[in-house]
């Protein structure tokens, strides 16, 4: 699934504060291990991961640092490191994910159980 109108409604900022938490990454890492984990179901372009990255940043709950990665081709790589600041927002986002999440099944699950009575 690259990037459809699916991978839109997706809290992009949740999932990279949740990767985060393990440790300082860089974007395309990032993107790497959001495909990864979920099984091939979620795919962002870059430019997604780094406006949600650049979001957190601005609400302080990312900074950044620039390493050189490679000398002989002078590389760089910015990596993005989760603040203690994060935790509050992080917590407000999965516990709001969660909720929607819940909601969304609940209307699934009385919606199939009327179609049920219907049939």
């Amino acid at each position: 699934m690259a990037n459809n109108d699916s991978t839109k409604r997706v809290p992009l900022e949740l999932l990279c504060m949740l990767i985060l938490k393990e440790g300082d990454r860089y974007g395309y890492e990032m993107v790497q291990e959001i495909e990864s984990r979920s099984g091939g179901i979620l795919s962002f372009n870059l430019a997604s991961v780094y406006v949600a990255l650049r979001r957190l940043e601005e609400r302080g709950c990312v900074s950044s640092r620039t390493e050189m990665t490679d000398a002989a081709r002078a590389r760089m790589r910015v990596y993005y490191h989760l603040e203690p600041a994060a935790e509050a927002y992080l917590t407000e986002q999965k516990e709001e994910y969660r909720r929607t999440a819940v909601g969304v099944q609940n209307v699934l699950k009385s919606c199939e159980v009327q179609h049920e009575k219907e049939a």
